[in-house]
């Protein structure tokens, strides 16, 4: 027996080894490096081989001297391998590798020798390097490390340097780094930064000697980044540390930091917060008020790592580090609940309504605000945060009770999904939804990249999988596309598009394609891996990246021009109007330049790319202008600022460091205000423990300061650990019991019912408060300023409430009704016909509905969900807040209307559920889709998806203009099969009009005829026609706007149960082709209104003095609330463009 064993496996390694791999074909790489020592370059290796071999790929697999690969495409006998090798310096070297399969034993293995040769260039010794200035510029005032940098030019390269290409030689315990910038297609400029790791010893002088990697100097300079010590002496006093020294603090709820505030005098060098758990020198204090010879600061440290976080402060000079006062401790821990998780259960049933098996996941659990479900089925892991999830109890101890849908196959060989819900502990549920395997990848067929402008480009991905469909795909940063973004040819085999922005794909030359099936297998093709096939298609570039490199004269850091309308400005007595015009060689007019300006250090979260002003080319000036406004009183010295003209993108230290003083905008002010309003006092009210004995008011009686700025407006929101639907209280000036709108006593009051009291402990659980310059203050902060920084450790943070009236009511109020307004809806059509309205009644029998908490209907719907890349965990759900119709004898109705986005749910159908349903006594109800399903109502909507092309919106036009651009969905791929038309209303019908421009969702036309009627237009595509669309042209001339508002009812209530209030929040939305730079309007009722300035003159609303501008595409948001049982109305709106 064993001769037999033997001998079958001698024939069998036989019959294996003589079908042996070839290769069939070689992309050699384009080595874009020089090298230092060795050059690493990529092959691709297409492979055929006839052999058995497993199926999990890992069997398969090269190796040499710079480690294994595996096969990134498979197709059948055909293998695509990214092979890197090790490669010595010089012409023609030969490559080898080894090829393995193990799927057998004893492995077999084949040798490919001298399979093909590259050129490793060496770094070349004729560099010559210029600074472009003589000093080293520091990096004052942003989160970062306190370092110094200088941008030079480096002549003599027809490729990149490598990392270690050149040397930067510094004394320790300065350290050296540096970046490439390519100048257009050339590569010349290099920005060095000099770091300082944290040491005790003195500094000596020292030249900082840049060598290439030969040892040949390139540059020698004295350091000259550090100030030497002020004479007289930096004097610090009034020193304070929050929370205070020894204090114990949750770092995830009230801050995520310690604050150092102090006054300086004659202040020079560097004075930054040292912390035990940083090993660099960190960033500068940052400037609160007063003037560069006697002024406020601030600085932070975090509390990160191993508690207790230990820091002082530090002066850093010429002469070394030098302490200033003792250590400071703070002990820090995340805040800890009750754990009780009982009675973990899972239950899955196919719906055969929408043919989807859905999974109910129950736990009976304490509260946490982190509950957590993660399956192998979820892109991504998912919160469950108040009400989702909440059912059959109270905020502390209530049931979870929550509905997904689950794929129709799996991709893998154990039968079955996983899903594990968990708190501090968890439980895992095994899931099987059917016995089908799929384990066969989708296929990306092919990726185009279509230039739209300098800032936008339309990604348009072919993708196909034949056994479960399409999912989702991703692309550039997360960005996602699903069956709603397709424009021809369905799930299974269809194309997609998406319009991605420079911000997105900044820094990336070519586009990340991920696609997923609905297995959950997963295919990706990336910069570093760009073969889409063994065809070897390869990944398009961005067009902003091609264009760079077809236009050899484009030059972007070679400034021909740069000019500030003013280098020097005073703030002190209010904000101030600039301008800046530049050029560089090779711009092109379309260019669409931009300014993003960073006058608010504390507020650095609210910076970004999107808020920056656009510009645009000045055929008077030869320049591209922009128009821009600091805000008043912010600290004297350069200010920060970003300039972006798609690709590229400058901030003010690397402008300063190319182009010398004239890049430096420098400020002003006799006496800076950039400290955002804080409460000064504060005490509960009446007391920090009340016993309710009748209906009464309580809360919190605070001072807010700020001055000379002044306070404008704040948001405080109330919870307790009974209720997270927050008491929301919103303050102005004219809130005020007394003082003014630099010191002001405040109210902020809520209201308690005898008879249906539950005691509880209540607390501001979030609050913001700005001043008129948009500084503002932030609860929970981190790195920003505290509004409750004097009272971290205050007994008055927590106001409880003792009911001495034994709670007879510990039921929850139940759901009498629910029902959709259609159990089937077509989601490929016009957004007005996408809407589902919910109705349904709640009763409870013992304390009665509170009509304060307004339930939240849920709609789920299988990768539909969004992920953002800020946020590790995140789910969208689309949820609305329902308006109560009536509420009469214990039974309160509600409707609920929800427009679901174009393509929600299709080919998959859409889950409902309510949450949020709460009685007088805070017991809280929540139905999952499977529990409305138990008991007898409709939770399911079935999704049909034509493939009739929607016409969703047109840019603005105006009466003597001919150019229109038209945004939709499902245009096809094919320019020849669609048909523009327009009709005049001039009675002579629809009329064929040719397009300059087509894809899948966008349509662009040059002949409109000029009208100032407004007229329709719609498409046909492969006969199928379009909705019409009306387009409203402005009047003539460039300065008109296209505007529209958008409102929603955030809440609404009784005062005294007579006089209604509804509170809402306002969208403008600029859907023009200029910025709106002022909008203006009147509104009647209101009780408060925030985010908005008004003009007392004239009565009229206005945009902020901190957001005076709305960008095209962009939106502001405001809120109001009126004293009326519907939304406000805006009376006489004028916006200027």
């Amino acid at each position: 027996m064993k001769f037999i064993t033997l001998l079958f496996s001698i024939l069998l390694i036989n019959i294996v080894s003589s079908i042996d791999p070839t290769i069939v074909r070689i992309k050699s790489p384009a080595v874009d490096t020089y090298a230092s020592d060795l050059c690493r370059p990529i092959f691709n290796v297409l492979i055929k081989y006839d052999g058995i071999v497993n199926p999990q790929q890992y069997n398969f697999k090269t190796k040499n001297e710079a480690g294994m690969s595996y096969p990134s495409i498979i197709n059948g006998t055909s293998y695509l391998f990214y092979v890197q090798h090790q490669v010595p310096i010089g012409k023609n070297q030969p490559v080898s590798f080894q090829l393995e399969d193990s799927s057998v034993y004893p492995s077999l293995v084949w040798n490919f020798t001298n399979y093909a040769t590259i050129d490793c260039d060496p770094i070349p010794t004729t560099l010559t390097m210029q600074a472009k200035q003589d000093k080293w510029v520091s990096t004052k005032g942003l989160w970062s490390l306190i370092y110094w940098q200088k941008l030079f030019v480096i002549n003599g390269l027809e490729k990149s340097l490598p990392s270690d290409g050149l040397v930067c030689t510094v004394p320790q315990p300065f350290v050296c780094f540096f970046t490439e910038y390519l100048n257009g297609p050339k590569i010349k400029n290099f920005l060095f930064q000099i770091a300082l790791r944290k040491s005790s010893a003195p500094y000596t002088p020292f030249n900082i000697v840049i060598s290439d990697s030969q040892g040949r100097v390139l540059h020698s300079s004295p350091f000259d980044g550090l100030e030497s010590p002020s004479n007289p002496p930096v004097s610090i006093t009034s020193l304070e540390v929050y929370p205070k020294n020894g204090s114990s603090v949750y770092n995830d709820d009230i801050l995520k930091n310690a604050m150092y505030t102090m006054n300086i005098i004659n202040y020079k060098g560097v004075v930054s917060v040292d912390s035990s758990s940083t090993v660099y020198v960190g960033n500068t204090l940052i400037p609160l008020y007063g003037n560069p010879s006697n002024a406020a600061y601030i600085g932070f440290t975090e509390l990160i790592g191993s508690s207790p976080s230990i820091s002082n402060l530090q002066l850093v000079d010429s002469q070394g580090s030098k302490r200033i006062g003792g250590d400071n401790y703070v002990f820090f821990d995340k805040k800890t609940y009750p754990d009780i998780f009982d009675n973990p259960s899972s239950a899955q049933a196919l719906n055969t309504f929408i043919n989807t098996t859905i999974l109910n996941i129950k736990a009976d659990i304490t509260y946490s605000p982190i509950v957590e479900v993660s399956s192998n089925f979820l892109e991504q892991s998912m919160i469950l945060k108040y009400p989702f999830g909440y059912s059959n109890g109270t905020i502390k101890y209530h049931s979870l009770s929550a509905s997904y849908p689950v794929p129709s196959s799996l991709n893998t060989v154990n039968n079955y999904f996983q899903c594990t819900l968990s708190k501090r502990n968890g439980q895992s549920f095994n899931v099987a939804p059917s016995s089908i395997i799929d384990s066969i990848l989708p296929q990306i067929l092919k990726v185009e990249t279509v230039f739209l402008d300098f800032e936008r480009v339309i990604t348009r991905v072919y993708a196909k999988d034949l056994e479960s469909g399409v999912a989702s795909l991703y692309l550039t940063n997360m960005a996602k596309m699903t069956a709603a973004d397709l424009v021809y040819g369905d799930n299974y085999n269809g194309v997609y598009e998406s319009v991605e922005t420079f911000q997105t794909y900044f820094g990336t030359k070519k586009p990340t394609v991920s696609v997923r099936d609905n297995s959950g297998n997963t295919v990706q093709v990336t910069s570093y891996q760009p073969l889409i096939d063994t065809e070897f298609n390869i990944l398009p570039d961005y067009p902003l990246y091609r264009y760079v490199q077809e236009h050899a004269d484009l030059e972007p850091y070679t400034f021909s021009a740069f000019e500030f309308k003013q280098n020097d400005i005073d703030v002190s007595n209010g904000p101030a109007n600039n301008s800046l015009c530049f050029n560089f060689a090779g711009s092109n007019k379309t260019m669409i330049p931009r300014f993003l300006i960073f006058p608010r250090p504390l507020n650095t979260e609210a910076a970004s790319l999107s808020d920056a002003t656009p510009g645009e080319w000045n055929e008077v000036k030869g320049m591209f202008c922009l128009d821009f406004q600091i805000p008043a009183r912010v600290f004297t010295g350069e200010v920060l600022y970003g300039v972006l003209i798609s690709p590229y993108v400058y901030d003010s230290y690397f402008l300063t460091n190319a182009l010398g003083e004239k890049a430096q905008l420098r400020v002003r002010s006799s006496f800076a205000d950039q400290m955002p309003p804080i409460i000064t006092e504060f005490a509960t009210y009446p007391s920090n423990n009340v016993e309710i004995t009748e209906n009464t008011n309580i809360g919190w009686n605070i001072r807010i300061e700020d001055s000379p700025n002044g306070f404008k407006s704040a948001e405080f929101n109330i919870t307790s650990d009974f209720d997270l639907e927050p008491y929301t209280i919103r303050l102005t000036p004219t809130n005020a019991t007394s003082g003014n709108a630099n010191s002001g006593t405040y109210q902020l009051r809520i209201p308690i019912k005898a008879n249906t009291c539950r005691s509880q402990s209540f607390r501001i659980s979030s609050a913001s408060i700005t001043d008129t310059q948009g500084h503002t203050s932030l609860l929970p902060s981190n790195l920003n300023i505290n509004p409750l920084i004097k009272f971290l450790d205050s007994p008055h943070l927590t106001l409880n409430i003792t009911c001495p009236q034994a709670i007879v009511d510990n039921t929850p109020p139940v759901l009498t009704s629910f029902s959709p307004s259609v159990n089937t809806i077509e989601v490929g059509v016009y957004k007005d016909f996408r809407n589902i309205t919910f109705t349904f009644t709640t009763t409870d029998s013992g304390s009665g509905i509170s009509t304060r908490h307004i339930p939240v209907v849920y709609l789920t719907s299988k990768n539909f969900d969004r992920f953002y890349i800020s946020t590790t965990f995140y789910n969208e759900q689309i949820s609305q807040v329902s308006k109560l119709v009536s509420y009469a004898n214990g039974v309160a109705t509600y409707t609920c209307t929800i427009q679901l986005p174009y393509g929600y749910g299709s080919y998959q159908g859409i889950l409902a559920s309510v949450y949020g349903i709460v009685d007088n006594q805070l017991n809280i109800n929540g139905y999952s889709t499977t529990d409305l399903q138990s008991l007898g109502f409709q939770s399911t909507i079935k999704v049909t998806y034509s493939n009739n092309p929607v016409l969703d919106t047109t840019s603005a036009i105006n009466s003597t203009g001919t150019s229109l651009t038209i945004y939709g969905h499902k245009f096809g791929i094919d320019s020849t099969k669609i048909t523009l038309q327009v009709d005049y209303q001039n009675g002579q019908g629809w009329k064929n009009t040719p397009l300059s421009f087509f894809s899948g969702i966008i349509l662009m036309t040059n002949s409109i005829t000029p009208t100032s009627t407004p007229f329709y237009v719609r498409v046909i595509v492969d006969d199928r026609i379009s909705n019409s669309l009306l387009v409203v042209p402005t009047g003539g001339g460039n300065n008109q706007c296209k505007y529209e508002i958008i409102q929603t009812i955030v809440a609404q209530w009784n005062n005294s149960q007579i006089y209604p209030y509804t509170q809402t929040q306002a969208v403008i939305k600029n859907t023009g082709s200029k910025p709106i730079t002022s909008f203006r309007f009147k509104m009647d009722n209101v009780d408060q209104i925030w985010g908005v300035d008004k003009d007392t003159a004239t009565g009229e609303y206005t945009l902020p003095s901190w957001n005076p501008i709305i960008n095209p595409f962009d939106q502001y948001i405001f809120g109001y609330i009126v004293k009326s049982s519907t939304v406000g109305q805006f009376i006489n709106p004028n916006p200027v463009c």
